[in-house]
């Protein structure tokens, strides 16, 4: 069933686009214009009170650096809205929660945010440990929800109808990264049958291992050995001299930004150079991974929804980078749609109802369906999707609630220390460097 599913959304996966935007924070509160209020009473109310969006995401910590990259792309996204008129006259507003990477202080900050923020949405919050236990207040408190990155792909299966993934699921990446081996095999001139699995023991790794053990006999590939590591490893010596030791073809990895740094470093003090290694992204496009790594990165491969070589991203991660001083990337840009959304579907709530409430913006993400990469207002998709549409699915046979089934990837390869687009083949700007030299 998901191999059918799957190869739809791969087959629309050839189009890659890109793009990106910024808020303010505030605690201030208005009174709320009456429903019972005439048109024009609205319209004035309107002009003078912001629609606030509680944003929850790891701001300080061991992932803050994450974080911060999350909220430039929100800032950016807010600042362009608002500049541009808000919704009918109504600025967007952020109020912000901190949840250090810590589900405790994430569920916490939920209930804060949601009770006192006077907010009419929630978006979050990178770690999909974080955000399933913010989806369960979110839930509990009926406010809806946009998980714009976690791709813990149990997040959408507990029937959840305020939670709304925008991001790809950790299935559908797994399933794409072996369809990118695949074609690179046979692009290489190589023939691949071998893999290794590379990842820690948080819920990404868990899915990253059960996701390779689901597709590799379809793709006809055999796993030789599977290398798990705690979290926030203090040394990954031992795991490298493992995969030296393992001969594969090439390695799917997972880490966060500590785990990847370390392991991208211990690998060329330990003259550990696989021919092709593959990343799910997280860690390896977070954006202190080449600052920290240097040369040793050259070669690396991974997963993104973000390329800043695409056509459709250049002029916005433009504006990104001269304002943050940094390439836009996966979490950034998928933050920065995650607000136009909200801008959109803002908008069709009031039209509807006269208001913007939680249970209108929840009808509203109900029954969307953004087609031809654009949103209503116009404003061009910056993800590498054609549509955005909040589905039931059944995936390997269980069902999935408010999942964006029109999510696809892109990959690209860092060369000379930039993250350059190597696949689908149609928009790639480089040949994949093979085999990697990590130099």
């Amino acid at each position: 069933m998901l191999k059918k599913v799957l190869a739809l959304i791969l087959a629309a996966g050839c189009i890659f686009v890109t793009a990106c935007s910024s808020g303010t924070q505030t605690q201030s509160s208005g009174e709320t214009a009456s429903s019972q209020a005439s048109s024009s009473a609205s319209e004035e109310s309107s002009s003078e009170e912001p629609l606030k969006i509680g944003a929850i995401y790891p701001l300080t910590g061991s992932v803050a650096a994450i974080g911060q990259n999350c909220k430039n792309g929100i800032d950016m996204a807010v600042d362009e809205v608002n500049a541009a008129g808000g919704v009918n006259g109504r600025m967007i507003e952020i109020v912000w929660g901190d949840s250090q990477g810590d589900p405790k202080i994430g569920m916490s900050e939920a209930e804060r945010l949601i009770t006192t923020g006077d907010i009419v949405a929630l978006v979050g919050c990178y770690q999909s440990s974080v955000t399933e236990v913010v989806a369960q207040v979110a839930e509990r408190y009926q406010m809806p929800f946009v998980s714009a990155i976690s791709s813990s792909t149990a997040l959408t299966t507990h029937g959840y109808q305020y939670f709304y993934r925008l991001a790809l699921t950790n299935l559908i990446s797994v399933n794409n990264m072996f369809k990118f081996a695949t074609e690179a095999s046979e692009k290489l001139g190589q023939d691949f049958k071998t893999c290794m699995v590379f990842t820690d023991n948080s819920i990404l790794g868990q899915e990253l291992v059960e996701g390779a053990r689901e597709f590799a006999g379809e793709y006809g590939f055999e796993i030789v050995k599977e290398v798990i590591h705690n979290s926030n490893a203090s040394d990954l010596s031992a795991e490298i001299l493992t995969m030296m030791q393992t001969d594969a073809d090439f390695i799917f990895a997972d880490q966060y930004i500590a785990d990847a740094i370390l392991a991208t470093n211990t690998m060329k003090e330990l003259n550990y150079a696989p021919p092709i290694f593959i990343s799910k992204a997280t860690g390896y496009i977070d954006p202190t991974y080449i600052e920290n790594t240097g040369a040793n990165s050259n070669g690396m491969v991974t997963l993104t929804e973000f390329a800043p070589d695409s056509p459709r991203g250049i002029e916005v991660n433009n504006r990104f980078k001269e304002r943050f001083g940094s390439d836009m990337n996966g979490h950034s840009c998928m933050t920065y749609t995650a607000i136009w959304l909200y801008k959109n579907i803002f908008e069709m709530a009031l039209a509807a109802d006269g208001e913007v409430t939680p249970a209108g913006v929840q009808n509203q993400l109900s029954t969307c369906r953004f087609e031809g990469a654009q949103f209503p207002d116009g404003t061009p998709f910056i993800v590498p999707y054609d549509a955005i549409e909040f589905t039931d699915a059944e995936i390997n046979g269980v069902q999935h609630t408010n999942i964006n089934m029109e999510a696809v990837p892109a990959f690209v390869q860092i060369q000379d220390g930039q993250y350059v687009s190597v696949w689908p083949w149609d928009v790639a700007n480089a040949d994949i460097d093979y085999p990697a030299t990590y130099s």
